[in-house]
């Protein structure tokens, strides 16, 4: 599933043969903006530098870039700082800026099933089909009473958006190559079997959402109503650090919170999955929020399935003198970060 925007005009083919990008990646959120770069070698992903800054106050909200020539303007020291000046990135979006939704519609060509989608989305997209950019991936071929079907996965994000992002990178010094939606970028480091279906539960400190993959695609994604931002709050400004869950009685409610609306939208996957294939083989914990000691043994015990604690660190070749507080970092706040670097060097 491509879903991107070759900011120069070309087609994903022509940028595939003309194009290599350099391992960079860009992650503007809420709170900081991230940047990556690795390259691949043999063992995995080399880590060649990371970092991250506060993101400019009133730039950025619910992961909408609000004034993108201020927010490049402050990030043009830092890229500079990192000696990536001029160099192509791969970014994303987010939050309530993604539309998703699973469409049957009949069986036809690929270029006549994208020309249809089109149409089906004026009935339901909250924001005119000209403002939005428009991805499908089939999913499945099936026949019923009234014929073959083809069962796709819709994906549109705002056309603004992208484009304020675009801005962003220019006064930052940056050449935005690819963007694309967060779940893809996850997959791309943290994805194995191709027969397996993946389920991430992102949980950011100011926004969190629900993907599920079959094999390499992704067909449910969904926004959640809770951040990490609750039960870390009490941390203040010296940084995230990790901590049991059972020693903040006070935070149950923002705990049983996230459960219950991550079980809902589980069942919520499980109600669409017309193939009656309901299985999730591993549920993985992504995001802020999985530093939280403890959360993915409540998660498990809320949900009644295993939930494990993401780890990239094992798909990555790090520098000898990394420090332990860099490997959490990189573990609980870089993976995403990474997932994007990691587009098209993987």
């Amino acid at each position: 599933m491509n879903m991107l925007k070759i900011m120069n005009g070309m087609t994903w083919e022509e940028y595939i043969l003309f194009n290599r990008l350099p391992g960079i990646g860009l992650d503007i959120g809420d709170q900081t903006i991230k940047i990556a770069r690795v390259k691949r070698k043999r063992d995995g992903l080399l880590l060649i530098k990371h970092s991250s800054m506060l993101t400019p106050v009133e730039t950025v909200d619910a992961g909408i870039i609000h004034d993108p020539e201020r927010l490049g303007k402050e990030m043009k020291g830092f890229v500079r700082d990192l000696n990536l000046n001029g160099k192509q990135v791969v970014s994303a979006v987010t939050g309530q800026q993604v539309y998703t939704r699973n469409l049957i519609l009949p069986s036809m060509k690929l270029c006549e099933l994208k020309e249809a989608v089109y149409y089906q989305a004026m009935k339901f997209l909250p924001i005119p089909v000209e403002e939005a950019a428009i991805d499908i991936c089939p999913l499945r071929e099936f026949e019923d009473e009234e014929g073959k079907k083809t069962e796709v996965f819709f994906v549109a994000i705002r056309r603004h958006q992208v484009e304020n992002l675009d801005i962003a990178c220019k006064f930052a010094g940056l050449k935005l190559a690819v963007v694309e939606i967060e779940p893809l970028a996850l997959y791309r480091v943290l994805g194995g079997n191709l027969e397996s279906v993946l389920a991430f539960l992102e949980i950011g400190s100011f926004r969190s959402y629900l993907a599920v993959f079959k094999g390499v695609t992704l067909v449910f994604y969904r926004s959640l109503p809770f951040s990490s931002s609750a039960l870390y709050q009490f941390y203040g400004k010296g940084g995230f650090k990790e901590h049991e869950v059972s020693e903040y009685k006070q935070y149950d409610y923002v705990l049983e919170d996230i459960i219950s609306e991550t079980k809902r939208s589980v069942e919520y996957y499980k109600l669409g999955d017309e193939t009656g294939n309901e299985r999730i083989d591993r549920f993985l914990l992504c995001g802020e929020g999985s530093a939280i000691r403890g959360l993915d043994y409540r998660l498990t015990e809320g949900l009644g399935c295993k939930v494990e604690v993401a780890d990239i660190l094992p798909r990555l070749i790090l520098p000898s003198d990394i420090s332990e507080v860099e490997k959490r970092e990189l573990k609980h706040e870089f993976t995403v970060t990474l997932g994007l670097a990691a587009r098209e060097v993987v």
